[in-house]
């Protein structure tokens, strides 16, 4: 990040994000490139008309004040000579009010046309929409036009064009002008024709456009004199100016440095790659500069341009744009679900048309305002948005002091990058006990149901369906999955002499130290938020050396460094785009948000994934990178295992492929850049309906949950078969267990309020050593059954090394199982002696079945 780049940022990007917005509202609208360069064309030539008439007005006075002060210059100059000459003329200058920079106003022109063409270029020439587009004869817009073969030689005719209708319009706007004039406009056209002759069509044609737009406006007569006198600029009284530069620098922190900050500090460890470590407040410097760029810069510029009514116009416009920014944020801000790194949500429903009146109402109440602060009080506004000013930089302030903390705080990631090494046993007995985050039990039948051969795979597992977990989120469902009945919220909200993230940490413990302790070889990968920390602290096991610990997630994906090259320069520009989707009223928030987009027209970034909205949400583009990066890992398992000489292996891994919403290449189940599944999701709609549950599959985040669930079992079952291979399968204990289940209301009757039981049914699958078949069991279990589960028969009356009290599944026969309804998910805030406050509700029986919940009250 160089001086030169926040220049750009400033300068260049605000006008390029227009460029890309308008384009793209083109675009959806015709889905025609051409015409929608076209359109793009018009509009920006229409925005930039002030700006080159005030160029030229500007010009034109040069150029008279010139030829007011030649005679005079020239009498000077004959008659004085040297030091005498520069001094004579200095004064000559100055009881004239001139000066010789003023000599630069002839060319503003030309330079307006510099940040322009920066812009539409980057935009443009790299567009892949393009590619493959046509245009009358020009085959493809992303590629030179190639319109003319003479002799082997290829001629690129619409760059000629271009510059032919360019010198037709200088010609025209140097009518009587002097050669100088004219030789420095056809020089532009000259060096337009290089610049551009290679470029790919749809480029090229934007400029043509361009210069036909101008060559139009330079066959219509100028305006009476009157008239562009109007436009000069004069020295504004009052507080009006001050209250326009307040308000942009107001505006520019709002968007630049706020919001994008709130967003960063509520979760700093998301936007940290552990392999290209860099703190995430430096994408603030990025929108900050997209947001001075446009709230300062080029309103500024428009503010310079206009005349004494444009400017108390923009004053008032500028004041009521910031309360509008201000009352949406704070007051009507909607949040669409949980919003993910990528500034994406899962499934967002924004449909404008229930905010129309309301946010109709709500705009218009803060014009009227506005315009009541105007007509009486305006005096005091400078006073009003200084304090506003200083108020927002403190709170970004506080913001960055918390993402710098957060981001100090993630130093232990450099020591833990270490490849994972599996050893399992090929004599001794190996257990391992798989975390599925968030995979859900209901969907396993029709997994199996769609799939038939995976049960051949998974020989020797037992399915528990009636499986109970006590939470809805992992920081308060996994811990009991990790040690036992004394770590259920209910449990641990009883044990007030350790607060929650030392409980968490201590259930972390309790099979890896136990089974370390009566000899087995442990490994330990992915432990849920160890250290109480989005990225596991590995240290936490720092007291048992014989643990090996890893961090894999991410770790072999073959794409990571491309993923991080098109995230962050994502980021970088949609860290601004979410912010000022965020301060509009609620019915633009659907046009500005896109699909996630942020009205990128180049929505082919390999790294972006959009689910495309269908009737069954079967469509998408773009790589998940969650998805990547978990689903590497279990693909990678049978490279990192190895056959040991031990007595015993302990391996507890977690994966978070089930977490994952992603839309999948059916029926592979893997990730490609488009998929659409139409036609085999009708051919198998039975897998939903054919099973002893039925589901109701229709949305993109029930099809999508349930596509990455069917991943994570196909690449099990391979690594299966690899343990197979290698001799060690029949040998093994293999628990793959959940923290909790996912409310993707499939299953009617389960919800009742707020309340879905659908969250608390997590996957439970057991194969036992020589186990075969494949079966389903209707026992009543918990996951917190897991401790016992993998200790039996190999350590006798198992005890919790940290507590001394008893391992086992009696207390979900003998006490009441309270399930916390807590949706309180965030390890920044729910770190206290117990977990927030939430409901609790009694489960008697099978967890699918209404008529075993009951409400226990509120903790």
């Amino acid at each position: 990040m160089g001086f030169l780049s926040i220049l750009y940022w400033i300068f260049i990007g605000p006008l390029q994000l227009l460029f890309e917005f308008v384009f793209s509202l083109s675009y959806n609208a015709t889905k025609n490139p051409a015409l929608s360069v076209v359109i793009l064309s018009i509009v920006m030539n229409l925005l930039a008309l002030p700006l080159y008439r005030r160029a030229n007005a500007l010009q034109k006075e040069e150029k008279e004040k010139m030829n007011s002060l030649q005679d005079g210059m020239d009498h000077i100059k004959k008659t004085f000579k040297g030091d005498e000459r520069l001094l004579v003329l200095q004064t000559f200058y100055r009881q004239n009010d001139y000066s010789p920079l003023h000599v630069f106003r002839g060319s503003i022109s030309l330079f307006l046309q510099i940040p322009f063409f920066m812009a539409a270029y980057r935009m443009l020439s790299s567009l892949t929409l393009f590619n493959g587009r046509a245009l009358g004869p020009i085959s493809d817009l992303g590629s030179p036009d190639a319109l003319l073969v003479i002799g082997g030689l290829t001629v690129n005719v619409l760059p000629i064009l271009m510059t032919v209708i360019n010198i037709i319009s200088s010609s025209i706007y140097t009518k009587g002008a002097g050669i100088k004039e004219k030789l420095q406009l056809y020089g532009v056209a000259a060096v337009f024709l290089v610049l551009l002759y290679n470029s790919p069509a749809g480029l090229v044609f934007y400029w043509t456009c361009n210069n036909l737009f101008s060559l139009i406006k330079n066959l219509i007569p100028a305006g009476a004199k009157k008239k562009e006198q109007e436009n000069k600029t004069s020295r504004l009284k009052g507080a009006g100016k001050k209250v326009f530069i307040l308000c942009g620098i107001y505006d520019s922190i709002l968007l630049g440095i706020l919001i994008p900050s709130y967003v960063i500090k509520a979760s700093t460890a998301e936007f940290v790659n552990m392999y290209h470590s860099e703190n995430p407040a430096l994408f603030l410097i990025y929108s900050l500069a997209l947001a001075v760029g446009t709230f300062l810069v080029w309103e500024g510029v428009f503010y310079y341009v206009s005349g004494e009514k444009g400017k108390e116009v923009m004053n008032v416009a500028g004041f009521i744009s910031s309360l509008i920014f201000t009352v949406d944020f704070f007051l009507f801000g909607r949040e669409y679900g949980i919003l993910r790194s990528s500034l994406t949500y899962g499934y967002a429903d924004m449909d404008y048309r229930q905010f129309v009146v309301v946010g109709l109402a709500v705009t218009l109440a803060i014009c009227l305002a506005g315009i009541a602060v105007k007509r009486y009080i305006w005096k005091i506004v400078p006073y009003l948005m200084t304090a506003a000013v200083a108020t927002i930089l403190i709170m970004s302030s506080v913001n960055i002091g918390g993402i710098d903390s957060e981001y100090k705080a993630l130093s232990y990631l450099k020591d833990q990058q270490d490849y994972a090494s599996i050893s399992l046993s090929g004599t001794g007995k190996n257990v391992i006990v798989i975390m599925l985050d968030r995979a859900v039990g209901y969907l396993e039948p029709s997994c199996f149901y769609e799939m038939p051969e995976l049960a051949q795979k998974f020989d020797g597992f037992t399915f528990y369906p009636n499986t109970l977990s006590f939470g809805a989120h992992t920081n308060i469902a996994a811990p009991a999955l990790y040690g036992g009945y004394e770590y259920t919220p209910y449990a641990m909200n009883g044990r007030t002499d350790m607060t929650i993230p030392e409980k968490h940490d201590e259930s972390l413990k309790v099979m890896p130290v136990l089974f370390l302790e009566n000899g087995f070889d442990v490994t330990v990968c992915d432990p849920s938020y160890a250290g109480y920390k989005y990225i596991p602290d590995l240290s936490v096991y720092e007291d048992y050396p014989g643990i090996e610990a890893y961090v894999t997630n991410g770790r072999y994906d073959s794409f990571m460094d491309e993923e991080y090259e098109e995230s962050s320069s994502l980021l970088k520009r949609n860290f601004f785009c979410y912010a000022f989707f965020r301060v509009m009223p609620p019915f633009l928030h659907e046009l500005l948000y896109d699909n996630g987009l942020y009205n990128n027209p180049d929505f082919y970034n390999r790294y972006r994934f959009i689910p495309i909205a269908t009737a069954r949400g079967n469509q998408a583009k773009g790589y998940l990178t969650d998805y990547l990066r978990s689903a590497s890992v279990l693909e990678a398992l049978p490279s990192m295992t190895s056959v040991g000489d031990g007595n015993g292996t302990f391996l507890m891994m977690v994966n978070y492929t089930a977490h994952s919403t992603a839309i999948l290449s059916e029926p592979e189940y893997g990730a490609q850049f488009y998929v659409d599944n139409t036609v085999y999701d009708e051919e198998h709609a039975d897998r939903f309906t054919d099973v002893p549950m039925p589901l109701e599959v229709t949305t993109y985040d029930q099809i999508g949950t349930y596509q990455t669930n069917m991943s994570s079992y196909i690449l099990l079952g391979q690594w299966f078969d690899y343990l197979r291979e290698i001799g060690v399968y029949d040998n093994t204990r293999i628990i793959i267990v959940a923290d909790h289940g996912c409310d993707l209301k499939v299953i009617p009757g389960l919800q009742s309020g707020s309340f879905n039981a659908e969250y608390y049914n997590p996957l439970l699958m057991v194969k036992d050593f020589d186990a075969t078949g494949y079966s389903v069991s209707y026992d009543f279990m918990t996951n917190a059954d897991t401790p016992s589960l993998a200790f039996a028969g190999l350590i006798d009356d198992p005890v919790n090394p940290f507590t001394g009290n008893p391992i086992s599944m009696l207390p979900k026969t003998e006490d009441p199982l309270y399930v916390s309804d807590s949706h309180s998910f965030d390890i920044l805030y729910n770190d206290g002696i117990t977990f927030d406050e939430g409901d609790w509700y009694l489960c008697n029986g099978d967890p699918l079945e209404m008529s075993s919940w009951e409400y226990a009250g509120t903790w």
